[in-house]
């Protein structure tokens, strides 16, 4: 017996059978071929843009299964990363979904085509205009509508759109035209409830409609009223059209657990989609955060980023926490929006902020008996996380963070963290230390104060008794660290003051040490 190609040159003029194309096109499936080219423009030609040899739900099956192993093979895409073919494609796959006859193909037939349109979109990016003109955006969109009960179908539309989505002209037709965004709210629901197992799991057809609605809000914040780009968030009319979206990534948030102490892939889309809105504003939106058992989305929320912190700054067994461990890149991009959506929560609710103030200092207080990054609890681990050079942008976002605890008060902020720790963020910020920091700092008693460099109590006892442990050369290297801390601060502007280091060593109270002396 023949591959289907041999008989294709062998028939000439002479019609085959249904019998010998579904027995051809089965053996060319199992055969390698070097024109991989032409054959891919044999396959088009006689079932994507003529019905020629489209004689049975199985032939066709098996002519995409080949389309889709070709169109991998092919380094330039080929025909198939075309428009005439996509289009063809997506035709196919709108017809045979939308077709009431042939059950128990009609599915497989769609998800081939699919498949060979998203291959020829991810491999060959040049095509993918083809697809975001507006008549074959229409197809995958109605053919989601239509199949999206499909796991592979949900998921391969989810694919196409993520692609497609990539200007705001395209993401203002589909949410115009189609209302996409609860479109995908509600596929994105039917798959976070969903439990069986097919080509794709439920997580993985969740994870991508989400990207794809992340990309959707991305794009369509660009727009407002006047056409200009907005800030951050939605505005208040825009936020209620794209409340399904929110609505469904807040649950996905509130069911999630950590995996190996990071995010799910599906909580990773949700949280960046959740960014999008305000906490507060307008009442529709503010009712998703803070439904009727009012905590239950906040604690989840903070739960997560609690679990990875707690992971990333481990407690020592007399209580006392770590340096960090290793800010990976993936930590630092689940942990940001986290601290970004919960500094946002903070600000714009003072009962969570007296909430959560509780929790990352117990008792609702500071202690400062102990430097601000040996506290026991929640507060140290934050600190460390604020200070640790090789965290990217996630220190300045989770010194936002406690200064929004903290009523965003800088001068309480300096004093609960200490200014040691809080340099590096208050430069980075652009926020100058209070003049009057040193009058207003708290008094434990007529001899103990916070000293807000530090931030923890202190006295000319505890100055002297830490000296007298400290070698000639420790003095000297930590003489050293505060010229140079001393001397940047003041170039950068964030404070105006005389070097105390400088101003010792010019009056000989400091003497350099002999490195060769014992």
């Amino acid at each position: 017996m023949s591959d289907y190609f041999s008989l294709i040159n062998s028939s000439a003029d002479t019609e085959l059978t249904c019998q010998d194309i579904e027995d051809g096109l089965a053996i060319a499936t199992k055969t390698s071929y070097s024109e991989v080219e032409k054959y891919v423009g044999i396959l088009l030609q006689r079932f994507v843009y003529t019905d020629k040899d489209r004689c049975s739900f199985k032939a066709t099956w098996l002519a995409l299964c080949l389309l889709k192993i070709f169109g991998r093979q092919l380094s330039n895409g080929g025909e198939i990363a075309t428009e005439k073919a996509l289009c063809g494609l997506l035709g196919l796959a709108h017809y045979y979904i939308s077709n009431p006859t042939g059950k128990d193909y009609k599915s497989e037939l769609c998800s081939e085509a699919l498949t060979c349109v998203a291959n020829a979109m991810l491999l060959q990016p040049k095509c993918v205009p083809f697809v975001t003109k507006n008549q074959s955006v229409d197809l995958i969109v109605e053919i989601l509508d239509t199949g999206k009960l499909d796991s592979t179908i949900a998921f391969l539309c989810a694919r196409c759109l993520l692609l497609s989505l990539n200007t705001k002209e395209c993401a203002k037709y589909c949410v115009e035209k189609h209302q996409l965004q609860a479109m995908l709210a509600e596929a994105a629901a039917l798959y976070l409830a969903a439990s069986d197992t097919a080509r794709f799991t439920p997580q993985q057809v969740l994870t991508e409609t989400l990207k794809a609605a992340l990309s959707l809000c991305a794009y369509s914040l660009q727009y407002t009223a006047n056409g200009e780009s907005s800030k951050d968030t939605f505005a208040s009319e825009q936020a209620v059209e794209f409340a399904p979206l929110l609505k469904v990534s807040l649950g996905v948030l509130e069911t999630s657990q950590l995996e190996d102490y990071h995010l799910s892939s599906a909580a990773k889309q949700a949280i960046a989609i959740a960014m999008y809105f305000s906490t507060s504003q307008p009442k529709e939106i503010e009712q998703l955060w803070l439904p009727e058992e009012k905590w239950i989305r906040v604690d989840a929320l903070y739960n997560l980023f609690k679990s990875i912190v707690s992971h990333l700054v481990d407690e020592s067994s007399d209580g006392s926490n770590s340096e960090c461990k290793d800010l990976t890149s993936d930590y630092q991009n689940e942990l940001t929006p986290l601290a970004l959506v919960l500094t946002r929560l903070l600000t714009e609710h003072s009962d969570i902020r007296r909430r959560l103030f509780e929790d990352v200092y117990p008792n609702s207080a500071i202690d400062f008996s102990e430097l601000p990054e040996n506290r026991p609890g929640m507060s140290s681990k934050l600190v460390r996380l604020m200070r640790n050079p090789q965290g990217g942008i996630l220190p300045a976002a989770i010194g936002d963070l406690i200064l929004a605890l903290l009523g965003h008060d800088i001068k309480q902020f300096i004093i609960a963290v200490g200014y040691g720790n809080a340099a590096g963020y208050m430069v980075a910020r652009n926020i100058e230390i209070p003049a009057d920091i040193v009058d207003s700092v708290k008094q434990n008693s007529e001899a103990d104060t916070v000293d807000p460099v530090t931030g923890r109590y202190w006295s000319q006892e505890d100055i002297n008794r830490e000296l007298a442990t400290m070698t000639d050369e420790e003095k000297e290297r930590e003489a050293e660290r505060l010229f140079v801390l001393f001397e940047r601060l003041n170039k950068t502007g964030v404070i105006k003051v005389e070097n105390p280091i400088r101003t010792a060593v010019e009056k000989g109270r400091f003497q350099e040490l002999d490195r060769d002396e014992n």
